[in-house]
């Protein structure tokens, strides 16, 4: 009963928290779509638009010859079989609602001690009502369709269901071309050698069948590719963002732009390796989940297109170290960066864009600032993640040692 009461109040409020602004607001879609904060040419509902528009005009035989629309093909046939595409973001939202939900439950069981500080309807809610995710909603950015495919893989791979998280693992590679590096960390999930192999296999395999799909959509032409993914390696659209790319290579002579956009790339994809395996060859089984979502983390921090519900949805995994909030020592400096940043960061790039009165350095300043309290709450999860295990998972915080 308490299950039942537990997911309809939960559902309620996600709908809830996000109709009433949408509602009083109802130009509110439009001016935060148009921010750099909630929308790139990768997860903007203007492009998505654009590409619907495409697809159903006679004129236009493919929707990616014009270099406006970044969306994969597959998702643009979605979004079209829906009258009214807020719905189906609706949908999408109580899902991953849901999914945090079941997600906290699995995770109590495996973490007593998270038992005692995490009651199983908080991370859900916290999800609910943080201003980023709703702001996120609102603006109608396509990230909540990766978020929502992420989310199930974790839980699939949680269950140990191969083909069910092969299936959400390639969905959310399709859909963003990023998280194909959580084989990596998902691969630790399964034990025996044959069942990484056979999900490494199916994966390869989805992926394959969503590529030829997307072939055949759009008139057997593979310039979908480029379009939706070769732009995210490339780095081809530098427009302002809160990532650390676009001031870089704004900057650079171009005879040393390609080398290091390889550079950023193997940045990004770098720590990947080192995380899974640092954390998921000891003995503590949540790890495993905690080093999915620092990989998560590290690749919302380093991606050449980041956006604010990138951050509401990491932030709320971040709920799940609660055990080792205590090692933290920058917690609360991190918290307040990150405040300080959300609240800045609009009004630096309306002084820069609007106004005049300012240069791109405020913005990028601001957006400095951002990734610091992003990089220091990883920081800071390492760092618990290394006390706990050095503690044999026994907090001994009177014991001192040296972070190097």
């Amino acid at each position: 009963m308490s299950l039942i009461l537990h997911l309809t109040s939960l559902i309620a409020l996600t709908v809830v928290s996000r109709l009433l602004p949408m509602y009083w607001f109802p130009s509110l879609t439009t001016a935060i779509d148009h921010s750099v904060e909630f929308s790139t040419p990768i997860t903007s509902y203007r492009s998505l638009k654009e590409g619907l528009f495409l697809l159903n005009s006679l004129q236009w035989k493919n929707v990616y010859n014009g270099g406006v629309v970044h969306h994969p093909i597959l998702l643009l046939k979605l979004v079209n079989l829906f009258q009214c595409d807020t719905t189906l973001y609706f949908i999408v939202e109580c899902l991953i609602t849901i999914q945090f939900y079941f997600l906290t439950r699995i995770l109590l069981e495996k973490v007593p001690k998270l038992k005692e500080q995490l009651p199983v309807w908080v991370p859900s809610l916290m999800y609910c009502i943080n201003p980023i995710s709703i702001l996120s909603f609102i603006s109608k950015s396509t990230i909540i369709f990766s978020n929502a495919t992420l989310l199930s893989t974790l839980l699939l791979a949680l269950h140990h269901n191969i083909i069910g998280c092969s299936i959400m693992l390639s969905l959310a590679s399709y859909l963003s071309l990023y998280p194909t590096l959580l084989i990596i960390p998902i691969l630790t999930f399964f034990k025996a050698s044959k069942n990484k192999v056979k999900f490494v296999l199916i994966t390869l395999i989805n992926l394959q069948v969503l590529m030829i799909i997307s072939f055949k959509l759009n008139g057997n032409n593979w310039n979908f590719i480029n379009g939706t993914y070769t732009i995210n390696l490339n780095f081809e659209k530098n427009y302002p963002n809160l990532g650390l790319w676009w001031y870089f290579f704004i900057e650079m002579f171009m005879e040393f732009v390609p080398f290091y956009k390889s550079v950023f790339n193997l940045f990004l994809a770098s720590f990947i390796v080192p995380i899974t395996l640092r954390f998921t060859s000891t003995s503590f089984d949540h790890f495993k989940t905690y080093a999915f979502i620092l990989c998560l983390g590290w690749m919302n921090l380093t991606k050449p297109y980041p956006v604010m519900g990138d951050t509401g949805f990491w932030i709320t995994c971040v709920l799940y170290f609660l055990p080792l909030s205590n090692y933290g020592n920058y917690f609360i400096i991190s918290i307040l960066l990150l405040i300080h940043s959300i609240i800045l960061s609009p009004i630096f790039y309306y002084l820069w864009i609007e106004l005049g009165s300012g240069n791109s350095n405020f913005f990028y300043a601001i957006s400095l600032v951002y990734n610091l309290a992003l990089g220091s709450i990883i920081t800071d999860l390492v760092w618990g993640m290394l006390r706990f295990e050095y503690d044999d998972g026994v907090p001994n915080y009177d014991l001192k040692l040296t972070q190097i």
